[in-house]
């Protein structure tokens, strides 16, 4: 009987306490966006942008740029602005421009994301081509709330392999991990909010260069994940179009990469790439015909060009999100060891061979 009474107390003074403890949603300005970015000055600015939940207020969404030393210290300006006390359990974006990104270890402004457990690791990471102002304060009258639109449109292009999610936890083990560099998604702001491809950064975090969304595609072959759908357009050469402009368009439904590693007075690297893929489209001058043969050896030759030439641009600029040195660690670990603290310049003067074997496994359903 003490026991079923002791009991009862026990779970009694759990349910008061949590009571006490609650917060209603009303409370609480939930940041789905934040952003940082510099000013003309070089002084930080904190973007936040939150659903308001008073069914009273006319505005849906509230946006606010306060200046701050740091993310941490920026809360209590947003707390004096914002209707609810600012929580960032549930971002969705992270916003980082240009300028930004131009600095030298610049993400240490996101301690507070990995030290306090209130806070998701689980945003995307977006670089913005220009000032974070231009996005966070876009208001199209077509378009969902800025959070909403903006989720969305980074999901279902990372669904076409158009660009690669990244997360902040995923961000912050590509930063420590000595075997490669971070790369994440880049949008700009022109007519309308589009996204670019992608934005490559140095291990430090500094900005090194942008690739399209085409290379940003290639990028995702190489490593060789089956995740999404794979469309791409490629220009096709053949004799019968008497040099002419044709094009075909395919998906990738099989993809298959493996990456080896050896070490001979450099790294050397050997890439193949098996896909086996389905005909889309095909544009070719009235009259032309090409051959399913001759149609996998130009899709095959066009494609290994284009993968070697990605590959020597990441070699010249010294980033390897890749992450080749993963594979020189992993099974050539004497020579990635007496490398590892400077292996983006053993990675430039690595040998890379890239093979890459195209087959056609469907032609739609008329020829």
């Amino acid at each position: 009987m003490r026991r079923k009474i002791f009991l009862c107390l026990s779970l009694m003074s759990l349910v008061i306490s949590g009571c006490f403890d609650q917060t209603t949603i009303e409370d609480i300005s939930a940041a789905l966006v934040l952003g940082m970015d510099l000013d003309d000055q070089g002084d930080l600015l904190v973007y936040m942008s939150s659903p308001v939940f008073n069914k009273e207020a006319e505005t849906k969404e509230e946006v606010y740029q306060v200046k701050a030393v740091s993310l941490r210290n920026s809360r209590n300006s947003f707390d004096e602005r914002v209707m609810g006390l600012s929580s960032g359990s549930k971002t969705q974006i992270f916003l980082i421009g240009k300028r930004l990104l131009k600095m030298k270890n610049w993400d240490k402004y996101l301690d507070p994301f990995y030290r306090d457990p209130k806070n998701t690791v689980t945003s995307r990471v977006v670089a913005v081509d220009g000032a974070v102002k231009d996005i966070i304060f876009d208001k199209p009258v077509d378009k969902s709330r800025l959070p909403l639109y903006l989720t969305k449109l980074i999901d279902t292009a990372a669904q076409r392999n158009l660009i690669r999610r990244t997360t902040l936890q995923e961000f912050r083990g590509q930063m420590v991990d000595k075997g490669r560099t971070p790369w994440i998604i880049e949008l700009a702001k022109g007519k309308m909010i589009e996204l670019k491809g992608s934005t490559l950064l140095t291990k430090q975090g500094q900005y090194q260069l942008s690739i399209t969304q085409y290379e940003t595609e290639l990028l995702r072959i190489l490593e060789g994940k089956r995740e999404g759908d794979y469309s791409l357009t490629l220009p096709v050469s053949s004799k019968a179009a008497h040099d002419k402009k044709t094009y075909a368009s395919f998906s990738i439904p099989v993809l298959k990469v493996k990456k080896r590693v050896r070490y001979k007075g450099r790294f050397v690297f050997n890439i193949d790439v098996k896909l086996k893929f389905g005909l889309g489209e095909q544009v070719i001058p009235l009259g032309v015909e090409i051959n399913s043969k001759e149609l996998e050896k130009n899709i095959q030759n066009q494609l290994e060009k284009d993968l070697n030439q990605l590959i020597h641009k990441l070699q010249k600029n010294k980033v390897d999100p890749l992450g080749l040195g993963l594979y020189a660690r992993a099974y050539t670990y004497p020579e990635w060891k007496k490398n590892q603290d400077h292996w983006v310049d053993s990675l430039a003067a690595s040998k890379i061979n890239i093979h890459v074997d195209a087959k056609i496994k469907s032609m739609g359903t008329m020829r």
